[in-house]
């Protein structure tokens, strides 16, 4: 592939960023089902969630800087064959302790994972291009991400139900080998797809790497405090890892108060679950438009999308108490609106970044915000349960729901800097 066609990088982006969600997506509807199956009740898996932000909350600026200091393919394709084996490790586990190492090693590979391929693309467009659009492209990977995360959600639901009860492979488990196979084929194409651009600086030596790191992180943070955009859209990606554990954690449980069953409530938490990705590649690729109905300004589109996500979860918290197919319709609507709305700020807010940003702290700062919201997340698996135990799992939402919307307000700046940003798209 020439890294001097631009439509050629795009697509090669947006290969990467599919198979960068194929093997969490077929996951995501047996997971949590997988652990209950095993013994673990709500606590526990809530503890082995929490372990996961811990790991990542460590490792997230680390991982970035290491990016930005040594280039992206190694750092991804690395996570890569994390993925592979904390998969095929979890496809057999059976006790508390082995979900917790395996969400370790999970943690890792996602820390990993939150900055280069992102990097990369727009690191390679502006090499063509100094000038070079990154909206189209960072809006379609979103969307193919989005796309990938709802057709694997629904496979990886409907596998269990397939399964013979007399196959060697346990059902809840076959989805999660073919997880691991998904990232084999991100490492494959991280390794062999993703050349990466002439560095302006020579690559430091092995002795030299972690010296670079620790300066790279420091710089990253400072521009994230110093920097009153940063600074607002860090915050606000915190209140989204809230929001989205209180979906991922409550939402197995309430499919199967309405479905009964583990591989019935599989699926159908697949089928919702899909419905919620489609609509966040549905609000991906509407990202430019709505802004142009917002007056070009992306700030102002990117406040409407947090608006709409908090309104998805004030659904979810005004029919969780309804059964049977109102139950289910219910659902599905709330993880509609709270997805396209989030489908909408994530790559207008990708691009107010990487627009504030050098190369060199590229990766790092967008690590920054995956660490605020894992932080976000952390809170939310350990305060959500809590607030479960004392109210409702519809109280959880309604809480969550509020902080989404109100979040639009840390992403909007003053009047004259938002004037100057309609001005300077004109």
């Amino acid at each position: 592939m020439s890294l001097n066609d631009l439509s050629a990088l795009r697509r090669r982006y947006l290969l990467i960023s599919g198979l960068g969600w194929l093997g969490t997506s077929l996951v995501i509807p047996v997971m949590v089902l997988q652990m209950s199956s095993k013994g673990l009740d709500i606590a526990t898996i809530g503890m082995v969630f929490l372990v996961h932000g811990i790991v990542v909350t460590a490792l997230e600026l680390p991982t970035g800087g290491l990016a930005d200091v040594i280039g992206r393919r190694g750092v991804l394709a690395t996570s890569a064959a994390l993925g592979v084996g904390g998969l095929a490790w979890m496809a057999f586990a059976g006790s508390a302790w082995e979900f917790v190492a395996i969400t370790a090693i999970r943690g890792v590979a996602r820390a990993l994972s939150s900055g280069p391929a992102e990097a990369w693309y727009v690191d390679a467009v502006h090499a063509v291009d100094r000038e070079g659009d990154i909206r189209k492209g960072l809006s379609y990977g979103s969307s193919i991400g989005s796309i990938t995360l709802g057709v694997g959600t629904v496979v990886g639901g409907v596998i269990p139900l397939v399964i013979p009860a007399s196959s060697p492979i346990p059902a809840l488990s076959v989805p999660i080998l073919l997880g691991a196979l998904g990232y084999g084929g991100l490492l494959l194409v991280s390794l062999l797809g993703m050349p990466e651009p002439a560095r302006e600086v020579a690559r430091p030596k092995f002795g030299e790497l972690f010296k670079a790191v620790p300066g790279t992180i420091v710089s990253g943070v400072r521009l994230g405090l110093r920097n009153r955009l940063l600074a607002q859209v860090i915050a606000c990606m915190a209140i989204v890892g809230i929001a989205l554990d209180s979906v991922e954690l409550l939402t197995p449980g309430r499919m199967a108060d309405l479905l009964g069953g583990e591989a019935a409530a599989a699926s159908g938490y697949g089928v919702i679950t899909m419905i919620g990705f489609v609509a966040n590649a549905l609000g991906s690729g509407l990202a430019s438009r709505i802004t142009t109905w917002a007056g070009g300004n992306p700030v102002r589109a990117a406040a409407i999308g947090a608006v709409v996500g908090g309104g998805g979860l004030l659904v979810l918290a005004g029919t969780g108490g309804l059964a049977g197919t109102a139950g289910l319709v219910g659902t599905g609507a709330g993880y509609a609106l709270m997805f396209f709305g989030l489908g909408v700020t994530g790559p207008l807010r990708s691009e107010l970044v990487h627009n504030e940003v050098s190369a060199s702290e590229r990766a790092t700062v967008v690590s920054i915000q995956s660490l605020a919201m894992q932080a976000g997340g952390s809170l939310g698996v350990v305060g959500l349960p809590i607030l479960v135990a004392a109210t409702s799992t519809p109280v959880a939402w309604l809480v969550s729901g509020l902080m989404l919307a109100a979040s639009a307000l840390l992403i909007r700046r003053s009047r004259a800097v938002a004037k100057a940003e309609v001005a300077a798209t004109v």
